[in-house]
């Protein structure tokens, strides 16, 4: 693999990690947020209700997470247009 492609694969990998643990963080703070402010709250009338809280504090993360997932594509789709799609693609081993 060429310099440059390497360089653009390494930078998209790292980005999109950084900005994937921002999303991650932020879901949570939301998740926390919808609870504490009362916007959503699972319920808590049956023991299999208090047993099942946890996934459903999970799984309203993970659709909080999943609202960020198009900015994310988005911008990292931007980056390799600003870098040029040509060098991602230009992978022949050099030497």
């Amino acid at each position: 693999m060429n310099q440059a492609a390497l360089i653009a694969w390494t930078s998209l990998y790292i980005a999109v990690g950084c900005m994937a643990l921002i999303c991650g963080a932020l879901a949570a703070v939301a998740t926390f947020l919808d609870l504490f402010q009362g916007k959503w709250r699972p319920s808590f009338a049956t023991r299999l209700d208090i047993a099942l809280a946890l996934p459903k504090i999970w799984l309203r993360w993970q659709r909080n997470y999943l609202l960020g997932t198009p900015v994310i594509a988005f911008i990292a789709l931007y980056f390799a247009y600003h870098v040029g799609f040509d060098v991602f693609w230009n992978i022949e081993p050099t030497g």
